[in-house]
């Protein structure tokens, strides 16, 4: 495919982007005391670098009443000298700089500037917990005015456009919404006064900056939430968004109360947002730009050439390759490292207050520090193990000139990452595992299938160093009943090597390996109990995937029993023990998820023969596919 409509130049305003492609304002992390961070400059300047059009730095806070240490500042000129070196990086790496104006309305804690979250209304957001103060008409005019002096800002630090924040339930969004409005004035009641607010703050950004500056709008196409904006409500406020003034529309989805559509997991669709942005596009005059799950370029591509959207935003997909539109347009699109929508490496981390990043992509957000640089003496280095963390150990020792061969036992490469691709809607999970193996042997890898690594084998090699990559074997509880034939280990239930024909069933583990057990059961037509020893379930998911398996819960039925710890498993039945006395819980089946324990049979051979080794991934210490990619690619760039 030629990608003749993503590579081609389109207009917004009165700039011209080389391409069509957008890295949207996600919130990264690398900001300190409301001023960007240099990483973040780093960051931003090496997706410009990589191809992208436009970069949107991510949300910059007009007023002091949605302020907090973490968010960008822009409502003072005390700001301008940490704006503008963002915005340089940007446009010297090639790219167009724009940055989105922000209020967070009742979704932003008060507690940063003393005071109550600023809102239409008093309707506290159950995420943030406080209830908001419902705005005078002075202050809905004193906000207005905020952004388009913030605007003015932005054009003279140095941007050359500016994204106005109407959407996930955020200020702007929260007035348009009849749910968070219950406003009886001038911005309350009809859908006219409910985008009243929105229309005046692009009046007064194109009053101060000019009409010939670049202005877009974000805005959600739907709310998902009950009584919330539906798709003809967001067309209604395009159409008055676009006579306010504004150059282009960027299409979202979902709010605090409906979180996972702002950052959509695996579990949704491709182009959740596509057919969306394409109704509003057909009832307006402006180019629309669209994000959600475009993780290809031919996605890309179908997006555009369908009519849906004219610039697409790819966000996650620029965090797992900085190059996506480069290789795009060398016709390398093969090579892409693709985003798998796990959101364990960029908003997983940002929220966990590390800084956004991937997990296949370690020098995201470490653009100066995670550098792959040519090894000063090369070495024989022989990798035990083909999953992500020994993939990734070997390609870049290789990358940097080693001469690398790796050991896999299996007749595939992946590891768990495989088998967590045949987990219900992680058909991409595999896909990455796969095309991880294709890297390395790329690189010049040396891949030894079905080769079980020996004392012989080793020496065969005459490694100067053995990366040990060799995963983990599952846990199993000693007691009694553990090996009849009616007990099932939690992986190969995951990966459908094992099909379970009893129908009634009890996972023992809540985790992140008990839970997708659970809904591959579900998905069987299984009655399924969860019993946990921990006071909750899923303490390892990630906070956009939680919903998803508590939906998943609540759909089929599924029992949960907390604080409880199996200690018996019989002939149709388990015995727990909780809360000091014992349950007996009738089940056909048992399915063992309690964790894993690292496997060292090749560390014991490498200190037999005395050669340096290194321990990587879930034979270090078992944990999520982060850590091991990580760790393998921190291991090879040091040899």
């Amino acid at each position: 495919m030629m990608y003749e409509r993503f590579l081609s130049p389109g207009k917004i305003g009165r700039l011209t982007l080389k391409n069509r492609c957008i890295f949207p304002p996600m919130g990264s992390g690398y900001v300190t005391e409301e001023h960007p961070r240099d990483v973040l400059a780093d960051y931003h300047a090496r997706r410009a670098r990589g191809g992208c059009a436009m970069n949107i730095v991510e949300i910059a806070s007009v007023h002091i009443t949605s302020s907090a240490p973490n968010i960008i500042g822009i409502y003072d000129d005390k700001f301008l000298t940490g704006l503008s070196g963002l915005a340089k990086a940007i446009k010297d790496n090639g790219g167009i700089a724009c940055i989105q104006l922000w209020h967070g309305g009742r979704q932003t804690s008060g507690k940063p500037f003393g005071g109550k979250p600023f809102a239409p209304s008093a309707i506290t957001c159950a995420m943030i917990g406080e209830e908001p103060h419902a705005m005078t008409a002075d202050e809905a005019a004193e906000i207005i005015c905020a952004f388009g002096d913030a605007a003015k800002r932005a054009k003279e630090a140095g941007f050359d456009a500016v994204e106005i924040h109407g959407a996930h339930g955020y200020l702007i969004d929260s007035f348009l919404n009849p749910y968070t409005n219950k406003r009886e004035d001038k911005y309350g009641g009809s859908p006219e006064n409910r985008a009243r607010f929105g229309c005046e703050v692009i009046a007064d950004v194109r009053k101060k900056t000019g009409h010939d500056y670049t202005v877009l709008f974000r805005m959600s196409a739907r709310e998902n939430v009950e009584g919330g904006i539906e798709l003809d409500d967001a067309i209604d406020a395009a159409k008055r968004y676009e006579a306010s003034g504004i150059d282009a529309l960027d299409v979202s989805q979902g709010c605090y109360d409906a979180m996972t559509y702002t950052v959509p997991p695996y579990f949704y669709p491709h182009m959740i947002n596509a057919k969306n942005a394409g109704a509003i596009k057909k009832s307006t005059g402006v180019p629309m730009v669209v994000a959600g799950r475009i993780t290809s370029p031919d996605i890309a591509e179908h997006i555009l050439q369908k009519g849906y959207a004219d610039f697409i935003s790819l966000g996650r997909p620029q965090l797992a390759d900085p190059d996506f539109v480069r290789k795009t347009a060398e016709g390398r699109a093969e090579q892409i490292v693709r985003c798998i929508a796990c959101n364990q490496g960029c908003v997983g981390r940002m929220f966990a207050g590390l800084g956004a990043s991937c997990i296949f992509t370690p020098a995201t957000g470490n653009e100066k520090k995670a550098v792959v640089l040519p090894a000063q003496k090369k070495k024989k280095v022989l990798v035990v193990g083909g999953g992500p963390a020994g993939l990734e150990a070997a390609r870049v020792a290789a990358e940097r000139g080693h001469k690398v061969t790796l050991f896999e036992k299996t007749v595939s490469l992946g590891g768990q990452f495989l088998q967590a691709g045949r987990a219900p809607h992680k058909r991409e999970f595999g896909a990455s595992a796969e095309h991880m193996g294709y890297r390395a042997h790329k690189a010049g890898v040396d891949i030894k299938l079905y080769t079980k690594a020996t004392p012989e084998r080793i020496r065969q090699i005459e490694p100067d160093v053995i990366i040990i990559a060799t995963g983990s074997e599952p846990s199993f509880p000693d007691i009694p009943g553990i090996h009849n034939d009616n007990v099932y280990e939690g992986r190969l239930v995951v990966s459908g090597y094992t099909f379970i024909r009893e129908q009634n069933v009890a996972v023992i583990g809540g985790g992140l390996i008990g839970l997708e057990a659970m809904e591959v059961l579900t998905a069987q037509g299984k009655a399924v109990t969860v019993v946990e020893m921990q006071d909750e379930i899923g303490k390892d998911l990630e906070m956009y995937i939680r919903p998803y398996m508590l939906e998943i819960i609540k759909r089929y039925g599924v029992k949960i029993l907390t604080g409880a710890k199996c200690i018996a498993i019989g002939d149709g039945y388990i015995k727990a023990k909780k809360n000091g006395g014992e349950i007996d819980l009738a089940c056909g089946a048992a399915v063992i998820a309690v964790g894993a324990r690292p496997n060292e049979d090749v560390k014991d051979m490498a200190e037999a023969l005395g050669i340096e080794y290194h321990i990587i991934g879930d034979a270090k210490c078992p944990d999520k596919v982060l850590p091991a990619i990580w760790g393998g690619n921190e291991i090879a760039r040091s040899l």
